[in-house]
């Protein structure tokens, strides 16, 4: 909520806190969900590279408790975080990945209009640079990956299939 409110300071201090809790109990589930809310926030603040640290964290920890859905926020805000690195071509085929994923295990954004406007900025930004055309064949390509396949190229564990040049 704070982070929606733009309050972020007050929100990392939470964070903070939760993941010290987190840490010393050994609880790996909320430091998941803690470390995703934690990489918007740096996000938000100008804080790109700490931000990827954050959401690869939080991805890893979702990824071995096979929380789909968890997984599914994640990899959007990765998506918005490569924009910010100008990976735009990684972020389309991210958003076509988790798009497809969202039809199979859930209501996209878990319904949250913060999250739904963050999904449309990632879109925007992408249809931007791409150009609406390349932006549909990368949204369609990632649409045909596996969730795991989603996410080993939201690790940088392997590589998308075929970058431009001007990408």
């Amino acid at each position: 909520m704070l982070t929606a409110q733009q309050d972020f300071f007050e929100a990392e201090t939470l964070l903070q806190d939760c993941l010290k809790v987190c840490n010393e109990r050994g609880e790996l589930w909320l430091r998941s969900y803690a470390r995703w809310i934690l990489s918007i926030v740096q996000l938000n603040t100008n804080r790109t590279e700490d931000a990827v640290v954050s959401a690869r964290e939080a991805l890893r920890i979702k990824r071995h408790f096979h929380d789909v859905p968890g997984v599914l926020l994640v990899l959007e805000t990765i998506a918005r975080l490569s924009v910010a690195e100008g990976r735009v071509e990684q972020a389309a085929y991210l958003l076509g990945a988790s798009e497809m994923n969202w039809k199979t295990f859930g209501l996209p954004q878990m319904g949250s209009p913060f999250l739904s406007q963050e999904y449309e900025t990632s879109v925007k930004e992408c249809v931007k640079v791409l150009g609406r055309e390349r932006y549909r064949e990368l949204h369609a390509e990632g649409a045909k990956l596996s969730l795991e396949d989603t996410i080993a190229t939201a690790l940088d564990e392997m590589e998308l299939p075929e970058e431009s040049p001007e990408g």
